[in-house]
């Protein structure tokens, strides 16, 4: 039993306890394979095998399979006391084209969708309201999903030299000695952008592998090499560390409080329903 409230007749008590001792005459076959018999009833409403196995055929769920069952008669327990809080509340009937609608849609049949829309007429009527998204709330959700933040990445100066390993170590040895990065570029690399070695930020995801092992825990100020890259010998200096590619709070702002909101809605209304259930007499046998 999972919880009895003080409104329940007596008489239902009485049904009830008949059809459990009738229940418990099949409970062996119950587990291995019954043929019908009651597995619930919420208030007057009674839930037949027979009732499980159809809707466990409907979602194209195992049939006969212990779990399944059980976790489908949890949705049909709950889907009962949907309804009747629904017309207890004076809720106008379901819209059949509107149950067509977002049966279509979820590609579920019209009885489930019309659960899903009275599950979202109470939300909205019971819950939707009180829900309060704040700045801080926002500005955290932001922060916490890597969606938004770009990639890790490091604005770079580089000296590029082609196949000669003696003009590269001659060029860091003078970086090292303290000539200036840009000076020893000019002098050496065979490549550079515009008359400088600065190539901008470059994402550490796009980095050769070489280089990427020598650089993703390098910090502003470091220089980082010789490193061959193929046919190629790279010195790095590291400018600055940080991310590119993100996308600005204001241009997901929207996307955002609207997850935010949906998350604590139901949230809200799991807890009001959990309160909702044990105002009904349910009684589970199996």
């Amino acid at each position: 039993m999972v919880c009895t409230s003080s409104r329940v007749h007596l008489t239902v008590a009485l049904v009830v306890l008949a059809l459990a001792a009738q229940l418990c005459a099949w409970c062996a076959p119950v587990r291995a394979e019954m043929i019908d018999g009651v597995v619930a009833v919420v208030d007057d409403t009674v839930i037949m095998y027979s009732d499980v196995q159809k809707k466990i055929r409907e979602l194209g769920g195992p049939e006969n399979n212990p779990a399944a069952v059980r976790e489908v008669l949890k949705v049909m327990v709950e889907d009962a006391v949907v309804q009747k809080v629904y017309r207890q509340m004076g809720m106008k009937p379901v819209d059949p084209r509107h149950a067509e609608q977002v049966a279509q849609e979820m590609g579920v049949d019209t009885a489930s969708a019309g659960i899903v829309i009275m599950k979202s007429t109470l939300m909205d009527l019971m819950v939707k309201s009180r829900v309060v998204i704040t700045e801080a709330m926002i500005a955290e959700a932001y922060a916490a999903d890597p969606r938004y933040a770009g990639s890790e990445s490091l604005h770079l100066k580089q000296i590029l030299i082609r196949g000669d390993t003696a003009r590269a170590s001659v060029a860091r040895e003078e970086i090292g000695a303290g000539k200036p990065f840009d000076e020893v570029a000019r002098a050496y690399s065979d490549v550079l952008v515009a008359g400088s070695p600065d190539i901008g930020w470059v994402a550490l995801k796009d980095l050769a592998t070489e280089a990427h092992e020598k650089l993703h825990q390098a910090r502003p100020g470091d220089v980082v090499g010789p490193v061959a890259v193929q046919d190629a010998i790279l010195i790095y200096q590291v400018i600055d560390r940080g991310a590119t590619g993100g996308t600005p709070l204001d241009e997901v702002r929207d996307e955002i409080v609207e997850s935010l909101q949906e998350k604590f809605r139901n949230e809200a209304f799991e807890h009001w329903f959990r309160m909702i259930m044990q105002e009904h007499f349910i009684g589970i046998y199996l």
